[in-house]
């Protein structure tokens, strides 16, 4: 038998009243004509009259009902429907006068004509399943519990897990969250030996984000039916969402030892493994997986990324290798491949494998970068800038062309041709006038040869076509900031980008600079010593040690100039810095041959 949810409609279209069956009534005398006290009221009439006035046959109730539902008034039409249930005991009336008050949110209401429909049709799911969550919505928790058995009362597993569910669904989404959590709570109480029940909790504790509670609930779950893979499935996330490392990897044991052919959570242990820091362990489960001659490339890929991860090349190159064999994954093999060998200053070996991607691969534009970047590095900047001309000369498509112009404007800028960098980008938005990414590119670099007056176009530019580019949010905050400029909007600008994601280390470099140009010095120290964690960038210490000077901690601004310098003692602007506050820690000039 299935459990129908009746009590998950949000909206409602009311039907006509000739849709409903008639219920068995004795006969009413027909009104005569212009007899207006026997009439329905029309719908511009009946929010005027009262239910008190009007006729109690709930034949006349039921039109008023449909009239108030089709004018908006559901709330009306829920009173005029509980006035007809009050007359009658037929089933078709209680269970529409039940549905229209729950449209109507008036659970008061729908509680009592549930009940009596409980009472009248006491095998009805539908029934019970109303009066549920009618009570739920009231607080009422032992009415709840009363109607919860009624609905639960087939023993049938699966009936029950989907009510359960349904249930779960519908504190979720339709209660108030300290209610839902409230009634949560109590179920985990209710049901303790039972696995549906507490799965249903944990899951809920997971969309409320009570985390350590969804893993009590999924332990006891797992403790009642261990071989219920689902009830391991909901564990390990919940472990996720708690950051709890160590358990991550005792789940995934567990469920690994039950369930080994499931491939997630060999994947999921060996990950598990590398964030606890166990990367031996992580090796060795790669090697012993590897072992088995998995049959999957999918799998075979995961395992190769994943050694490349933990830096145990011999094993990626091995699983590179299986993947060979598989036609359809030789491209990525391949790509791979080359990112293995120039991992490993094999860069000969990486040019050959980058050239085996053809132009028709969907990862060609990808080894195409790499392969240019691969001959940089081999001081061939030549060949790097025509690895990617012939790249751009193919017939591929409009993303990977852009992905390629970018790579050589970087190509020449990380060469010191910044203006030749410049004409490319330049060239590539005639092309493509939108390419958020170029004119990002751009702006960057017209930033760093002084021009920050169009830098600030492209990046309004950007930004009025996608308002919600952090990037661009920030780079525009960051440069006005850095210009003593429009502050508070500079202000506003890295706020917005910092909400999508907040611990981006450049992000709260920006909002740290900007709240030292508006003089808020307590929180800037705060964001950007949280940025300089993160990321220990010299730049990012520049500003640190600047705030510290300026809050009176000069002890602690030159001991972050210091590491600064260790990080990067060529910096143009810490350099400038150190000559304004503390010129001893400039670093001695080089001497001259």
């Amino acid at each position: 038998m299935r459990v129908i949810p009746v009590f998950l409609v949000v909206g409602m279209v009311l039907s006509a009243c000739s849709a409903l069956p008639h219920p068995q009534l004795s006969p009413t005398p027909s009104p005569k004509a212009g007899d207006a006290s026997l009439m329905p009221s029309t719908a511009k009439q009946h929010k005027a009259t009262p239910v008190a006035k009007l006729d109690k046959n709930p034949i006349f109730l039921i039109m008023a009902g449909e009239l108030a539902g089709q004018s908006g008034h559901l709330d009306q039409a829920a009173e005029y429907y509980f006035n007809a249930a009050q007359e009658t005991d037929d089933v078709a009336i209680l269970s529409r006068a039940t549905q229209v008050a729950l449209a109507a949110k008036r659970f008061d209401l729908a509680a009592q004509t549930a009940q009596r429909w409980s009472v009248l049709e006491p095998v009805s799911v539908k029934a019970a399943a109303s009066r549920t969550i009618s009570e739920i919505q009231l607080g009422h928790m032992d009415a709840a519990d009363t109607a919860l058995t009624q609905w639960l009362k087939n023993d049938h597993a699966d009936t029950l897990s989907a009510a359960l569910n349904e249930l779960g669904s519908y504190l979720e989404s339709n209660v108030p969250r300290d209610m839902a959590i409230a009634y949560t709570d109590h179920l985990a109480a209710r049901y303790p030996d039972q696995e549906d029940a507490q799965l249903v909790v944990a899951k809920l504790n997971l969309k409320f984000q009570r985390n350590q509670s969804a893993v009590d609930a999924a332990r006891r779950a797992v403790a009642l039916a261990p071989k219920k893979q689902s009830a391991h499935d909901v564990l390990i996330v919940a472990l996720g969402q708690a950051n709890d490392a160590e358990g991550m990897v005792a789940a995934l044991k567990t469920a690994l030892k039950l369930f080994p052919k499931t491939e997630r959570y060999l994947n999921g242990l060996i990950e598990a493994n590398m964030n606890a820091g166990n990367t031996q362990e992580a090796g060795q489960l790669i090697k012993e997986a590897l072992a088995q001659r998995p049959k999957d490339p999918a799998q075979l890929r995961n395992l190769a990324v994943l050694s490349l991860q933990i830096g145990r090349l011999e094993l990626a190159r091995r699983a590179l290798l299986d993947m060979m064999k598989f036609p359809d994954q030789r491209d990525i093999a391949n790509m791979l491949l080359g990112r293995l060998a120039a991992q490993s200053s094999q860069l000969t070996t990486a040019i050959k494998y980058f050239n085996k991607v053809p132009a028709t691969s969907e990862h060609y534009a990808e080894a195409r970068v790499l392969l240019s970047a691969t001959y940089a590095e081999s001081d061939d900047l030549p060949a790097a800038l025509q690895s990617l001309d012939i790249a751009l000369n193919q017939p591929i498509d409009v993303a990977d062309k852009q992905r390629l112009t970018l790579a050589k404007a970087a190509l020449l800028s990380s060469q010191g041709l910044d203006q030749e960098a410049l004409s490319i980008l330049t060239d590539g938005l005639t092309l493509w006038p939108d390419a958020s990414d170029l004119q990002l590119q751009r702006a960057m670099l017209l930033i760093k040869l002084g021009q920050s007056d169009k830098a600030i176009g492209d990046l309004r530019h950007i930004i009025k076509n996608d308002p919600n580019n952090a990037a661009a949010l920030n780079a525009l905050g960051y440069t006005l900031a850095d210009e003593n400029r429009n502050l508070k909007e500079a202000y506003e600008l890295i706020q917005k980008a910092d909400t999508f994601d907040p611990d981006n280390a450049a992000y709260l470099d920006s909002l740290g600079w900007v709240q030292y140009r508006l003089g808020m010095l307590d929180e800037a120290k705060k964001n950007l010593t949280h940025a300089f964690q993160i990321v220990p960038d010299a730049e990012v210490g520049t500003h640190l040690g600047i705030v510290r000077w300026q809050l009176g901690d000069t002890s602690g601004a030159r001991d972050i100039w210091t590491r600064s310098l260790e990080l990067n003692p060529n910096l143009p602007n810490l350099l400038k810095t150190l000559k304004h506050y503390a010129p001893d820690l400039l670093p001695a000039p080089a001497s001259q041959p």
